[in-house]
């Protein structure tokens, strides 16, 4: 257990390392910039070098380049030094290799070719160690001979290549694939990129276009959408492209010999890549970095979109088995309506993302290090559209889909969708959307776009599939191993064999059982006969070494026959909110059950303000109101208001001020609007049933930027870091966090993207409840991150001559207790 548990720190780190770099330039001149830029000059990598030539010519004092990759000052210093030597011509694309050795490249592996039989391949090695070592006589260097460094081979020795856990960088000259028909190009580059995938150590992928090799620029164009898909689909991989035109010298042979035939020297030009490299480019968003002046036009993006449903705040359609929709491409107003579909599927069942901790074994025999997804063809349809038929598996679990649309540019890639199908109800429906996902060792550390862990969709583990189900459930629980889990959870019943026979209720399952095999967990999935009792007879789900199973629980306890039950933690306190609150006008509808009632703690928005001061500008609709009718509020058990909306400053700035010391006045808490942006950040804090609360209101509507030494309503948009600040805080006081959000559009039942967008970003910051306001009528209701989201209350009080005066609703949520060693999210 001891090794486990050190493994969770791990994890808490893994976010940062699961990221593969991966760079593109004009030729292998300019990898030698990225790897020193990229990796430390005295650290040892191995290299592979996917080339139709070795560039394993020597350099003219080496040595002096060696050095002075090391006495430098700084990275911008060897940045410049770099670029000086480009500019000089003494790193050229045929010699960058040997300035790098020993360090940071250690030894090289050349896949030379596809196939090369064995004097072939000695006679290829042979040539690149006499190329490397041809100035040794003369300028002899402080490493020696190379030529124990250097090794041949085809695709099957590439494939059979194992570097352990040693850090390698993947080196790839397209020039490699010159030449080849396209199926033959695209089955050896998927081959190369999948099996690179499975390296533990591969710390990072460079690519060389090197155009004057290639047939012409179609298939410069043809190769670099390889590379291009091949980012795009493989989890954590990032983009760094040089689109600088290469206007360095170039003493090559292939140089010498376009220029005595009369020919200029062909550059891949960055400006010059098709429409469907660009889109698919674009679709990288924030994985994707360009440098050398040169920039993605604003193209539109084709998109795929569920006849019916809506997407849940990951971006995900979720729907029950069975009610699988109809999947339509928005696409370009010239595309013919041929459609090509596509599955995407990870190439491998098990993954490891914490190669270093050598833990990742114990669960899985050989796991892969990148998640790498290959497309699984679902065939071409004639109207933009394909049929449930045509791709549901009648079983749940995550779908990913791709398409390319026909146009006269060619096929353009289509945005990927993501759909859950689930079976059941509560905890189980959650655990089944998981079905079919692979299994990840440090799938706890990963993080991006706001989601994190299971929630990414890269994978799942024993533990975290669990907690992926209560999150969904909105229980705010941590991702971690089993032990991390264990400490979140109340124990129902310890230290059990099946002839125990525990009692379980339909109840119970519904809300989640945990078993606790001490360093494996699984989940109850289903009560059989015997009814009401816990036997082998019953079904569990868990996730271990491969795809998530439904086994006999008499299957888990052959080799674990002892077991604990866990269960939610049970506590807490229960929170009311209610939407827009208007107290402007004589005659104001009221929804049913406007109060207090049994919860703890009772919070409104405040639409309006209590101040009857005269503004400078008359707002449209003004919901000014004398302050004695706060007095009202407090009848109804009110406790404390939001005032971050777009009518806090209704009667001014000095209004704000003028209704801040009203509220106060009449003990109501305030809170998303203050003196200062500080003051506006900052949450109202409050006690309930020992649950430590800090409540935040932010406005996520379009405002004018506040001025200094003017009264402030927190904005989502303009004082995120401040608030981000204030979060950091209330999490490490052990508060639970309460966030009540304006934003959306008015009078849309529809969910907005900027609501997804807003609650995703504030669930990642550890909100338990999010409470919206702002639309006028009532919207949808979701869990995610261990959040319970109300997107829109609707009106609570208002005036009955407005339009939806009438559409609102009460809500209680109960909030947990925080747990003190699991406090970080």
């Amino acid at each position: 257990m001891k090794h486990l548990l050190l493994a969770c720190a791990g994890f808490l780190s893994a976010a940062s390392a699961q990221e593969l770099p991966v760079f593109l330039a004009d030729n292998h001149a300019e990898t030698f910039a990225w790897i020193t830029r990229t990796f430390h000059p005295d650290d040892a990598h191995l290299m592979v070098l996917v080339d139709a030539h070795s560039d394993a010519s020597a350099v003219e004092r080496s040595e002096e380049l060696r050095e002075g990759l090391r006495r430098v000052a700084n990275e911008t210093g060897r940045a410049a030094r770099v670029e000086s030597w480009r500019a000089q011509g003494r790193l050229q694309a045929f010699n960058w290799i040997e300035p790098l050795m020993p360090r940071p490249v250690d030894r090289v592996l050349w896949l030379a070719a596809p196939e090369l039989a064995e004097p072939a391949r000695l006679a290829k090695a042979k040539e690149a160690i006499e190329q490397l070592d041809g100035r040794l006589e003369v300028e002899p260097r402080s490493a020696g001979s190379f030529a124990e460094r250097w090794e041949a081979c085809d695709l099957k020795g590439y494939a059979a290549w194992q570097p352990g856990r040693r850090p390698v960088i993947l080196a790839i000259d397209l020039d490699f694939f010159a030449g080849m028909p396209p199926h033959d190009r695209e089955a050896r580059f998927a081959a190369i990129w999948e099996r690179a995938m499975d390296w533990p150590g591969l710390a990072g992928v460079a690519f060389a276009v090197s155009r004057p090799w290639l047939t012409d620029d179609a298939e410069a164009d043809a190769l670099v959408a390889l590379v291009v898909d091949a980012v795009k689909h493989t989890r954590g991989a990032k983009l760094e492209i040089d689109a600088a035109p290469d206007a360095h010298p170039d003493h090559s042979l292939r140089a010498d010999e376009l220029k005595k035939g009369g020919g200029r020297i062909p550059r891949w030009e960055f400006a010059r890549v098709s429409l469907p490299v660009k889109m698919a480019l674009t679709s990288l968003q924030d994985r994707l970095t360009i440098s050398g002046s040169a920039s993605l036009d604003d193209i539109g993006q084709a998109r795929i979109h569920p006849a019916d449903g809506v997407p849940s705040c990951d971006g995900v359609w979720r729907y029950p088995v069975g009610s699988e929709p109809i999947l339509r491409v928005e696409a370009p107003e010239d595309a013919t309506g041929r459609v090509r579909w596509y599955q995407l599927e990870p190439a491998r069942a098990a993954y490891d993302f914490l190669p270093g901790t050598g833990l990742g074994k114990d669960f899985s025999a050989s796991p892969a290090r990148w998640i790498y997804e290959k497309r699984r063809s679902w065939g071409e349809t004639e109207d933009f559209q394909l049929d449930p038929a045509r791709w549901r598996h009648g079983k749940p679990g995550r779908v990913r889909i791709v398409a390319e649309c026909e146009t006269p540019q060619g096929w353009l890639p289509v945005e990927p969708v993501e759909l859950a199908m689930f079976s059941g109800t509560g905890f189980r429906a959650a655990l089944s959307e998981c079905m079919g996902m692979p299994y990840v060792f440090g799938i706890a550390g990963v993080s991006g776009h706001e989601l994190s862990g299971v929630e990414t969709g890269w994978g799942s583990d024993c533990a975290n599939l669990l907690v992926y189900a209560w999150r969904r459930q909105g229980i705010p629980i941590a991702w971690g191993d089993p032990g991390r889990l264990r400490a979140q959870l109340a124990t129902k019943a310890e230290n059990l064999r099946l002839a125990d026979a525990v009692k379980i209720t339909p109840q119970e399952i519904e809300a989640g059982i945990a078993i606790d095999f001490d360093r494996h967990v699984a989940a109850l999935w289903k009560d059989r006969e015997l009814l009401g009792v816990l036997d082998g007879n019953d079904l569990a789900m868990h996730h271990l070494g491969g795809l998530p199973e439904i086994v006999a629980l008499s299957v888990l306890t052959e080799k674990r026959p002892l077991f604990s039950l866990r269960v939610p933690r049970t506590g807490g306190c229960q929170v009311a909110f209610a939407g827009d609150v208007v107290l402007a006008g004589e005659d104001r509808v009221v929804i049913e059950n406007f109060d207090r009632g049994g919860a703890d703690l009772f919070l409104a928005n405040l639409e309006g303000i209590p101040s009857l001061r005269d503004p400078a500008k008359k707002p449209r609709y003004d919901f000014r109101f004398p302050p004695e009718r706060l007095a009202w509020l407090k009848e109804r058990g009110v406790d404390a208001v939001s005032l971050a909306n777009n009518h806090a400053l209704d009667a001014g700035h000095d209004g704000l001020i003028e209704s801040l010391d009203s509220l106060k006045k009449a003990d109501f808490g305030a809170f998303g609007a203050g003196r200062t942006a500080e003051e506006a950040c900052a949450p109202w804090r409050t006690e309930r049933h020992g649950v430590k609360l800090a409540i935040f209101g932010i406005s996520d509507l379009p405002q004018a930027p506040s001025q200094p030494g003017e009264p402030v309503v927190a904005n989502l948009s303009e004082h995120k870091e401040q608030l981000e600040v204030e979060f950091r805080k209330a999490r490490a006081k052990g508060e639970r966090i309460i966030v009540m959000i304006h934003g959306g559009k008015e009078y849309e039942t529809l969910v907005s993207d900027g609501q997804r967008e807003a609650a995703r970003w504030l669930a990642a910051q550890g909100a338990s409840v999010i409470a919206g306001a702002h639309p006028h009528v009532v919207q949808r209701e979701e869990c995610h991150g261990g959040a319970r989201i109300v997107y829109s209350l609707g009106n609570a009080v208002y005036p009955r001559e407005l339009k939806g005066a009438d559409s609102g609703r009460m809500r209680t949520v109960a909030v947990p207790a925080v747990l003190e060693q699991v406090r970080l999210r």
